[in-house]
């Protein structure tokens, strides 16, 4: 019962607009009691229009997009972070349904291409030292459909946005593709039926699985077994066994390089497609001429021809845990190329690192994501920590203090000599008689050691019965009656200057006054008391009211308030005089610019460095190295402002 209460508790389940098939559509649309060519309106709206949300699909009538509403949803990955780069690039890291986080980037070129990279795995088994989603390890392998949507998104986009298309797919993001093959292959084959997107634009990169490179251009009896024509890049990096092993741990489980370059001379044979070698550059380890002419002749051993082949020298994206490894500068990338061409007739092209200033490469963004989170987490687990220490200690003083201090009688003062008491005590009650009746006369005794409040003044304030404790504690319950009663103002500004003393004096006075007011006198000395007017009696006894004392805390409080605000009103004038900038949202902004402005000075310190290391610069960086003196005027002037 408990199960079946829980399953119904369960929200129900979606379909994914994004990933479900036209012939799906169909069955569900009809099961929903509607006809079968809406599937069609639907898919268009979504295919070619890049429109997800039904509240925009015109065509469809109204019940018809509240079922659609109800039952469907445009997505299901969750956005966590996305960057954008000042070349175009965008970066998004996604959240999957079981909390693991993927990534996805897009890249616009300037001649028309719109390029998805896309990743096949959440984490990655392969561990390439170099590489951020390699140094996290692997979680799970991605589904069809969540390969899928990556691309769906963004072929939606570029449709509803710029009325632009998607060209090319990479599956070059998080994870190793082919490790992934059955999930990967049944993704791309929906890629091209519905998107549109060219087999040959196609490129899947694998850091060399050998059995499934071979499943590429293998034909099975199965037509639905042969998958399409895709690209081939292979993640290279090294022309030796112990270099590569070094750097990519699954090179000698699948064999070595001969077992590699073997199996990749049977793809370009049967396929007759070129195979791209992807080449990480990383300065003064992979970098030099003599690593250019192994890579040639290893090529050259195993017959590959060298018109089949194209080297893509990729400059390396520091990671933090390959800390030893530095993007190849200007000279070494132009000799490296330098000798494949000449020597061995071999293309390389060296390629712009794109996205590098929003973490564009593999799991980098994905790395930053999980930094927050991390803090985020440790943050509340110490604030909690914190909270419960302070609850602990704070438990822990009341114990104490109730274990070594008594809760007191206020207004009560125990005398120290506890004989005495029990003297006092003893004398009482021997004096009282035991058989008590109504209308009995009692004898009693009055102690030696009472107090008489009858006696002259001075000896009610002994200073034997004047501890600092003790006159503490009369001073705040003295505070606590006489701040009930206040005296009227202009009473208090008549009043002269007294004494400490008598101020004291007069306070304590007045409370015993305030308590004998309290109870009616005697008969006798009311009827000695001259009459008095009712007039009389009430003006005696009127003391301030609590409104009228809250209207006077209130006026004070105003007056304060009023002083402060000239007094500050008298500050900003200065500071205006000064040429300070005072108003909120000015200042904000200033503080905000000159952020950005510092933020672009300190990028120019290292533009400056990369060009002192032999670094080629583009026309960008090279703009914002001209801004330079600009800027810092600027900062100067905002900070100059801004104190």
């Amino acid at each position: 019962t408990t199960t079946a209460a829980a399953q119904t508790q369960q929200p129900p389940l979606k379909i994914n607009l994004h990933t479900i098939t036209l012939d799906e559509l169909e069955q569900f649309l009809i099961s929903l009691k509607q006809p079968k060519y809406r599937a069609k309106q639907v898919m268009s709206w979504i295919r070619d229009k890049g429109i997800t949300d039904v509240d925009q699909m015109t065509n469809l009538p109204k019940n018809l997009i509240q079922l659609l509403k109800e039952y469907t949803v445009a997505g299901s990955l969750e956005l966590v972070e996305e960057k954008i780069s000042t070349d175009g690039t965008r970066k998004r890291a996604y959240r999957l349904f079981d909390g693991q986080l993927i990534e996805s980037v897009l890249m616009p070129y300037e001649d028309g291409r719109n390029t998805a990279c896309i990743s096949s795995q959440a984490g990655c088994a392969m561990g390439c030292v170099f590489c951020a989603t390699g140094q996290m390890g692997f979680a799970r392998q991605l589904t069809p459909e969540e390969i899928f949507e990556q691309v769906s998104i963004f072929a939606s986009e570029l449709k509803s946005q710029n009325d632009d298309r998607l060209t090319n797919v990479v599956m070059m993001g998080m994870g190793e593709p082919l490790a992934n093959y059955r999930n990967v292959m049944s993704a791309i084959k929906r890629m091209n039926s519905d998107l549109g997107i060219g087999a040959r634009k196609i490129t899947v990169s694998t850091v060399g699985v050998v059995p499934n490179i071979r499943k590429l251009y293998q034909k099975h009896e199965n037509e639905e077994d042969n998958v399409p024509q895709v690209r081939l890049a292979v993640s290279l990096h090294c022309a030796t066994d112990e270099e590569r092993t070094a750097l990519l741990p699954a090179n000698r489980r699948y064999g070595g390089l001969d077992e590699l370059l073997t199996t990749v001379k049977e793809y370009i044979d049967v396929t007759k497609r070129r195979v791209t070698f992807e080449w990480a550059l990383i300065e003064n380890q992979n970098d030099t001429p003599d690593v250019a002419r192994t890579l040639g002749r290893v090529l050259r051993r195993h017959n590959i021809r060298r018109d089949m082949v194209h080297i893509n020298l990729i400059p390396l994206n520091p990671t933090g845990g390959f800390g030893s490894g530095r993007p190849s500068g200007k000279a070494n990338v132009e000799a490296f190329v330098k000798v494949l061409e000449d020597e061995f007739s071999i293309k390389a092209t060296p390629r712009m690192r794109r996205g590098i200033d929003i973490e564009a490469g593999c799991g980098q963004l994905k790395a930053v994501v999980k930094k927050k989170e991390e803090a985020a987490e440790q943050k509340r687990k110490e604030s909690i920590s914190a909270a419960s220490a302070a609850v602990d200690e704070l438990q822990s003083f009341m114990d104490q203090g109730r274990q070594q201090n008594p809760s007191p009688l206020v207004g009560v003062y125990e005398d120290d000599e506890d004989d005495e008491i029990e003297e006092v005590t003893s004398s009482l009650t021997t004096n009282i008689n035991q058989d008590l009746r109504h209308g009995s006369i009692v004898n009693f005794d009055i102690c030696e050691t009472a107090v008489s409040l009858d006696d002259d003044e001075d000896d009610f304030l002994d200073p034997t019965y004047q501890t600092k404790d003790e006159l503490d504690e009369a001073q705040r319950l003295i505070n606590l009656v006489t701040n009930s009663f206040p005296t009227p103002p202009a009473a208090a500004t008549a009043t002269p200057q007294k004494s400490k003393k008598q101020q004291q004096k007069d306070q304590t006075q007045r409370l015993i006054n305030i308590v004998a007011n309290s109870f009616p006198p005697p008969p006798a000395a009311a009827a000695a008391t001259p009459q008095t007017s009712k007039k009389q009696q009430q003006d005696q006894t009127k003391t301030t009211s609590i409104t009228d004392e809250d209207a006077m805390r209130e006026a004070r409080r105003k007056r304060k308030k009023l002083l402060k605000n000239l007094k500050a009103i008298e500050k900003l004038r200065e500071m205006e005089s000064d040429g300070k900038i005072l108003n909120e949202d000015a200042m904000r902004e200033a503080r905000r610019k000159r952020k950005k402005l510092l933020k672009n000075l300190k990028a120019i310190e290292k533009l400056r460095e990369m060009e002192s290391d032999g670094k080629i610069l583009n026309e960008e960086q090279l703009t914002k190295i001209a801004k330079e003196e600009e800027w810092r005027a600027e900062v100067e002037s905002l900070e100059h402002n801004l104190k």
